[in-house]
C-alpha cells in the first residue's frame, strides 16, 4: 500500500516541476506598435508582465504614447522615423493616447 503512494507522490512532484520549468523557461518578449496615419496599430495588445512594448512612429509627424494614468508612462515626443520602449513589470489595463492628438487612443493589457 505504501509503494502506491509514494509512486503517486512522485508523479505529482514530477508533474509539478515540469509546469514550473516551463513558466521559468518563458523569456520576455518585445512587441511592436505601429504609429502611423495618426493611429496606434493594434490598438489593443495584450501582453505577459515583463514583456516590452516597443512604439515605432511611422508617420511624418512626432507623437507620443503617454498613459493616461500620470505617472504610470510616457515617451515624450516620438520624432518620425524614431521609436520609444518600455517595459511592463505588473498586471493590469493601461490606457494611453498622444498628447499632441488626443482622439489618439489605444491600450495594453498585462495578464
Amino acid at each position: 500500500m505504501r509503494k502506491p503512494l509514494i509512486l503517486i507522490v512522485l508523479a505529482l512532484l514530477v508533474c509539478s516541476a515540469g509546469m514550473h520549468a516551463d513558466q521559468k523557461a518563458r523569456k520576455p518578449v518585445t512587441h511592436t506598435v505601429t504609429v502611423d496615419a495618426t493611429a496606434f496599430t493594434p490598438a489593443k495588445l495584450t501582453i505577459a508582465p515583463g514583456d516590452t512594448v516597443l512604439w515605432v512612429n511611422k508617420d511624418v509627424i512626432p507623437h507620443t504614447a503617454t498613459s493616461t494614468k500620470v505617472g504610470t508612462f510616457d515617451s515624450g515626443a516620438i520624432a518620425s522615423g524614431k521609436s520609444w520602449k518600455t517595459t511592463f513589470k505588473t498586471a493590469g489595463e493601461f490606457a494611453y493616447a498622444c498628447q499632441f492628438h488626443p482622439t489618439m487612443k489605444a491600450s495594453i493589457v498585462v495578464k
